[in-house]
């Protein structure tokens, strides 16, 4: 194979002729050592690299690419890679395939699938109370938001990237866009998603699977967004009460009950609208019990049955046949529990705010939450002068401590007459003239 060497250019490749039959000619490179244009019989032109590979003693040559898909510019960088990772006992062949690898990863591994894997591991966590509530809220507002019909009306436009090429900024953008929505609720639970998700994927036994070595929110706080954690303080007034329960009246099943159930018990969202019968004694108890798996604290929790929420739950239905579930509150016959209260509590907000202008026209109804009915249970029992202690395990803040070991006493008699205490003063509250023995619960109003 006849060789010279020179300081290779464009023309001077371009100008190579076919070698003769059956050889073939080689010039070699005056400014990278070992490279090398190679030129056929057929006049094909190929860069190579001559060197001592690994597992050989002798040097060899390797092809880097054809004349001129690549240039030779790129054909001396590409030389030059491959004598540095020569020098550290590297086979550029070795780390092209890894480079291949990580390549097709990163590819296969984008935010979408990251989240996507994150969501199936959620339901598997201890004491996770709200993996669908979770779900639907991060694919909603970190994947794609669809309208009523399904169809699609916002998409993130970096949930298809790789999940190591999201930025700080990609996350900055989108919390500030949910921020200016204006929603600043939802902007906090939205970043902590995105947190929670990518410490997730940094775990040690992922990290390298997605291929991450950075935590882009590492260097992210709320207060770079202008967002806080904000505490309500809102209790309802007797009027807002008044107008709550008129509104749960009007409102046909499953949401009203469920409305004024959270209002008898004190419980949380979650609790009331994903009860099952199964958790209720309505003969002879009269209790509910709320499961430790559905419950907060990671223990089980009593709930007395006033005469009011017996009435209520008597009278909603119960489904039958192959197909119903045990959901009390549900719009499938009891498959699935009621969700995505959103365009409800909106429609209930127009209720109450209706019924309060008719008593008086200028009426307002500052914003609230259904945690706010919890609250405002609370502080209604420290009205009726409940014991502290009691008022809180009401509402499920139990013992701590050495008493939670120590004491097991479950505290049932006094819970219950603590929420007697409490539907007999919202019976007052919401219809003054009605019969005093039991609120009044029709198919029709409930």
């Amino acid at each position: 194979m006849p060789t010279d060497k020179k300081r290779l250019t464009d023309n001077l490749i371009a100008g190579l002729k076919p070698a003769a039959a059956g050889s073939r000619t080689e010039i070699r490179d005056e400014l990278v050592s070992g490279l090398s244009i190679r030129v056929s019989e057929k006049g094909k032109k190929t860069f190579v690299l001559i060197a001592r590979f690994p597992g050989s003693s002798n040097p060899t040559r390797r092809a880097i690419g054809e004349y001129p898909a690549i240039s030779l510019q790129a054909a001396r960088e590409e030389a030059k890679t491959w004598l540095l990772l020569l020098k550290r006992g590297i086979d550029p062949r070795d780390e092209l395939a890894r480079a291949r690898t990580e390549q097709a990863r990163k590819r296969e591994n984008t935010f979408s699938a990251v989240v996507e894997d994150y969501l199936k591991d959620i339901p598997t966590r201890k004491r996770n109370r709200h993996a669908e509530q979770d779900a639907r809220e991060i694919r909603r507002e970190l994947l794609v938001r669809k309208d009523k019909d399904d169809k699609v009306i916002w998409a993130n436009s970096w949930a298809k990237k790789p999940v190591v090429d999201v930025t700080d900024a990609d996350i900055a953008e989108l919390i500030g866009a949910i921020r200016d929505r204006p929603a600043p609720g939802m902007a906090y639970n939205v970043w902590g998603h995105i947190k929670a998700i990518f410490a997730w994927a940094m775990w040690p036994e992922r990290r390298q699977g997605y291929g991450l070595t950075v935590n882009p929110t590492q260097h992210l706080q709320p207060k770079h967004f202008k967002l806080s954690k904000t505490s309500s303080v809102r209790v309802l007034s007797n009027d807002e009460i008044k107008a709550y329960w008129a509104a749960a009246d009007a409102t046909p099943y499953p949401l009203g009950p469920f409305y004024k159930l959270l209002m008898l018990s004190g419980q949380r969202k979650s609790e009331v609208s994903e009860a099952t019968w199964s958790e209720f004694d309505l003969k002879t108890r009269m209790l509910w019990t709320v499961p430790e798996e559905r419950f907060k604290s990671g223990q089980s929790h009593i709930v007395p049955l006033s005469v009011d929420a017996l009435a209520l739950l008597n009278d909603l239905p119960e489904f039958s046949g192959d197909d119903a579930g045990d959901f009390l509150f549900s719009s499938t016959e009891g498959r699935k529990p009621i969700n995505g209260f959103s365009r409800a509590k909106s429609a209930l907000d127009a209720s109450m705010l209706e019924i309060l202008k008719k008593d008086d026209p200028e009426a307002k109804l500052p914003a609230w939450v259904f945690h706010d009915v919890r609250r405002t249970v609370r502080t209604r029992l420290s009205s009726l002068r409940v014991n502290a202690d009691i008022a809180e395990m009401v509402i499920g803040h139990g013992k701590t401590g050495l008493r939670r070991v120590y004491d097991h006493y479950e505290f049932e008699p006094e819970m219950r007459e603590a929420l007697d205490r409490w539907a007999a003063a919202l019976k007052k509250i919401v219809s003054p003239s009605a019969d005093d023995n039991v609120l009044v619960f029709t198919k029709e109003s409930a």
